[in-house]
């Protein structure tokens, strides 16, 4: 069960959330990349990886950003009523 966990959310949500964040960020600050480009290049091993390791953490960020903004939603506006 750990490992059905540790490659949903390792590799589905994390990574996929931290290509597309950075799609984007690229596609508004002007410096359009391709997804393609940013998921790393298959034949060279440097590119993919470093890529990847880009994808892991922006996308860490972004899931934590995303986590904690449903939380305060959800629970923080009961504090106030």
């Amino acid at each position: 069960m750990g490992e059905i966990v540790k490659i949903l959310f390792g590799r589905f949500i994390i990574r996929f959330l931290g290509l597309y964040t950075r799609y984007y960020f690229f596609y508004l600050t002007g410096k359009k990349k391709t997804i393609k480009y940013l998921s790393g290049d298959i034949k060279r091993l440097e590119t993919s990886l470093s890529q990847d390791f880009y994808n892991a953490v922006v996308g860490g960020v972004s899931f934590g950003i995303i986590s904690f903004g449903i939380a305060y939603l959800v629970w923080g506006k009961q504090n106030y009523q």
